[in-house]
């Protein structure tokens, strides 16, 4: 999936944790495009099962959720990388962290967690997703 398509889900994503869903006015300002080219993608996720549409309300499929997680996953083990490992500014490494999740494969993923002990908070305090599952298991087999 290319960057654009996930940042469209990370922020169907964050403007959707309150209500359950979102609307094509609050993407176009969150991401700053205009509505014409939202209404355009959001089509397209659609059609490839990402997003649910039920008159002007988008929310996440199953499938756009765990993708969105995935990528949010990916983001704030970045952010947390920078953060702790190479001792980067907190304000500074959003943007990194925005870079480097669109180019980071599951085995780069997997290794960074392991070196970093898969951690299950950002520097921000925010859930890293796919590490909270581990634990949920790991718990879960005890």
């Amino acid at each position: 999936m290319n960057s654009s398509r996930q940042d469209y889900l990370q922020a169907v994503y964050r403007l959707s944790l309150k209500r359950g869903y979102t609307t094509n006015k609050e993407i176009s300002a969150y991401l700053r495009i205009s509505k014409a080219s939202v209404s355009e993608m959001i089509r397209k996720l659609v059609a490839d099962g990402k997003l649910k549409l039920q008159k002007n309300n988008i929310s996440l499929s199953t499938e756009g959720e765990k993708e969105a997680k995935t990528v949010l996953s990916k983001h704030r083990i970045w952010e947390y990388f920078l953060v702790e490992v190479l001792k980067m500014e907190h304000g500074s490494v959003h943007e990194q962290a925005d870079l480097l999740e669109h180019v980071t494969s599951d085995a780069l993923r997997d290794a960074l967690n392991k070196y970093l002990g898969y951690p299950t908070l950002s520097p921000n305090g925010k859930f890293i997703y796919e590490n909270m599952e581990e634990v949920r298991e790991t718990m879960r087999s005890l």
